[in-house]
């Protein structure tokens, strides 16, 4: 039997089953702190930055694509925090299935069969487009490995240092002028509209299973028309 973590799925949950899932983790965390004595993320941060998701899902739903660019932050956001929860969690849990259960993940199998091992993606593919603003992304599939989805994120103007993300977790640390632009649905063709024609992006692209995260790609310099 191998020693249980909790799953990243949740990087595949729909808007509102992320909001259910989040605000599950913060209630089974922070109703707990016996167990979960010193969370990587206090209670009114967390609860803030779901508050913010739902306001901006709201208003995402309401007016379309001129809210766009705002919810995608704000789901970043969310997916941030409960990246950052994962390794806490596990180093607590020690691979026992009813700690994760209680801090509101869900365990992985118990056995003994674990997942491969995800390796950076080397193929990053940009399809031309002539609509101004779009880029469209995509990496060819990745097979055999429990592939789950695919992330993508685009840094407007310089590229993320090596420590911006680590197992799974981006961590921003840029100025105020620098963008960052994440894509965290599950497929490997990522379209991208809004985007500034006057400069370059890095963009980046990382696979996730249920156990696991790869490192990001080597950045490839786009630019849209």
């Amino acid at each position: 039997m191998k020693n249980r973590v909790c799953k990243l799925d949740f990087h595949t949950f729909g808007n509102s089953t992320l909001d259910t899932f989040a605000i599950g983790i913060l209630n089974g965390i922070f109703s707990n702190l016996t167990i979960f004595v010193a969370p990587p993320i206090e209670k009114p941060e967390f609860t803030a930055i779901i508050t913010d998701y739902d306001v901006k899902l709201s208003d995402y739903n309401t007016y379309g694509k001129t809210k766009k660019d705002a919810f995608i932050a704000a789901r970043g956001k969310v997916m941030g925090a409960l990246d950052t929860f994962v390794p806490y969690v596990n180093e607590i849990a020690n691979g026992k299935a009813s700690v994760i259960s209680l801090a509101g993940f869900e365990p992985t199998s118990g056995s003994s069969t674990a997942a491969p091992q995800l390796e950076r993606i080397i193929t990053l593919e940009m399809t031309p487009t002539n609509v101004p603003g779009r880029i469209i992304m995509s990496t060819p599939a990745i097979v055999g490995k429990g592939v789950a989805g695919y992330g993508l994120i685009l840094v407007k103007g310089a590229p993320l240092s090596v420590e911006n993300f680590s197992n799974g977790v981006l961590r921003y640390a840029g100025g105020e002028e620098q963008e960052i632009i994440m894509d965290l649905t599950k497929a490997r063709k990522k379209i991208v509209d809004g985007l500034d024609s006057k400069v370059y992006y890095y963009a980046y692209m990382y696979v996730f299973n249920a156990t696991g995260v790869s490192p990001l790609s080597v950045p490839q310099i786009v630019k849209c028309m």
